[in-house]
């Protein structure tokens, strides 16, 4: 038995430190990348409505109403779960700003443009997102990227909205359609990954909701007269382009994902 031992020492010597210097046999575990990397950042967004053809407008008579639906403000927080170096899941809660200006006047004929204008408000709509988009990656430089998003967003819409004003000859009524309403939404954008210090995205949106947003009732506060004795409904559909600025704040984590597409 003993030279047996005195046999196997020599090889078992030999065995460790070839594990030593190949690395065969470690000391510690080790650690795996992680599957799936998320990334989170404030965005802004300057929203531009469009109406794409719906007409935001009534004629009674010769008085022409119109409602027109101001640049506003949206910015919340941007999560992102990325799957592989190409391809993501973006998601995020965000506060969105609208309004509505309203205008009444007299026209002259069938243009559809006030000649005398005799009443001019206001109203504001509050809603918020939360979009639910898969997006993909191309690769364009070491570390600029083309992002490119589509998907759905969900929109909730916690009350109606009016101005009442017994001042003023009229009274607007923000009717909500619906407290959620779902949405097509498409975006792309380019994104810069610094060494150090997070990502920065710039690109646009184009937002569609699936039914009209809102109606607005339009009536006289005084009793009916010559000007707009009919109660008016105009529909707004809510569909708007944005431009959108994002920063993604350094990620905590050396990740095989970042690393294949130089984000770290």
């Amino acid at each position: 038995m003993r030279r047996i031992l005195f046999c196997l020492l020599p090889a078992l010597s030999s065995l460790g430190l070839f594990a030593q210097q190949t690395g065969v046999i470690r000391s510690e575990p080790v650690k795996e990348d992680q599957k799936v990397f998320v990334t989170v950042g404030p965005e802004v967004n300057l929203t531009i409505p469009t109406s794409f053809g719906s007409d935001q407008t009534s004629l009674a008579s010769d008085t022409l109403f119109t409602v027109n639906s101001a640049f506003r403000f949206r910015f919340g927080i941007n999560l992102r779960i990325d799957f592989s170096s190409r391809f993501s899941l973006q998601t995020g809660l965000y506060y969105h700003s609208r309004r509505h200006q309203i205008q009444i006047g007299r026209t002259s004929g069938t243009n559809q443009q006030i000649d005398s204008l005799i009443f001019e408000n206001g109203v504001n709509y509050i809603g918020y997102e939360i979009p639910i988009m898969a997006l993909v990656y191309v690769r364009l430089g070491e570390r600029s990227f083309l992002n490119n998003a589509v998907g759905v967003s969900l929109d909730f819409f916690p009350s109606s909205s009016q101005r009442l004003d017994p001042e003023k000859e009229f009274k607007i009524y923000n009717g909500r359609n619906s407290w959620f309403i779902p949405s097509a939404r498409a975006s792309v954008g380019f994104e810069y990954r610094t060494r150090n210090s997070g990502y920065l995205y710039f690109g646009g949106s184009f937002h569609q909701p699936f039914f009209d947003l809102t109606d607005i009732f339009i009536e006289r506060n005084q009793p009916p007269g010559p000007i707009g004795f009919q109660t008016q409904v105009i529909p707004i559909s809510g569909t708007y382009f944005s431009m959108d600025i994002k920063y993604f704040f350094p990620p905590g984590k050396d990740n095989k994902f970042l690393k294949s597409t130089g984000g770290r």
